[in-house]
């Protein structure tokens, strides 16, 4: 089980973005990792637990959610602060990562937004078949994150979970920045070169359903 940390009460000076070539898969697509750091504590990870949020729309095809946070005023400005940290860190690691040199505007137009007029972005796939391995949580879910709904217990999460009006709230795992390298290298020996683009890599560990 881990840790979740309401984003409310989230010290956005105490996350820590890493090196994206410190993994061994790192050479095709990097990805600098998120940490946490707490007075008397430290997380490997960044997995945020976000107040009930109503669903605007979900796209099943596309797996794109689109939550309102607009009655969340501090939830707003942390997640907010957050995007800003994390451009602000790109901006200052980028030439000894990447050796590139893209000016701060360049980088806040690359990085794919989490969060956006008061709209939290999340990718929730569920067209893919129900897996019987069991999935994160131990639960069985395979990539579709699991739905509590209270006196039912836990189940996986349908498009009906999701339509429009219907009050969730949401765990969400950040893995890290994923940097997309440009697709014009001639061979796999060339040195890889940073697009300039970058996204949040998250996944929805569990949603909560707040209409019962």
């Amino acid at each position: 089980m881990e840790w979740q940390l309401p984003i409310q009460k989230v010290e956005i000076g105490n996350m820590n973005i890493g090196n994206p070539w410190a993994r061994k898969e790192s050479t095709q697509k990097p990805m600098a990792p998120l940490s946490y750091f707490g007075t008397h504590f430290r997380l490997p990870y960044v997995s945020l637990l976000f107040p009930p949020l109503t669903v605007i729309e979900y796209n099943i095809h596309t797996g794109k959610l689109v939550l309102d946070m607009s009655e969340t005023s501090l939830a707003c400005i942390k997640l907010s602060t957050l995007q800003e940290t994390l451009v602000g860190a790109i901006v200052y690691h980028q030439y000894g990562w990447f050796k590139t040199d893209f000016t701060t505007q360049e980088v806040r137009q690359g990085f794919q937004p989490i969060f956006q007029d008061n709209q939290l972005l999340l990718h929730c796939p569920l067209g893919t078949p129900p897996s019987r391995s069991r999935g994160e949580g131990g639960r069985g879910f395979g990539q579709k994150p699991p739905m509590y709904e209270s006196g039912k217990g836990w189940r996986e999460t349908t498009p009906e979970d999701l339509k429009p009006g219907k009050r969730l709230r949401v765990a969400v795992k950040f893995h890290g920045i994923s940097f997309l390298n440009r697709s014009d290298q001639k061979d796999e020996s060339s040195e890889m070169v940073w697009s300039g683009k970058c996204r949040i890599q998250h996944r929805i560990q569990g949603m909560l359903c707040m209409n019962s």
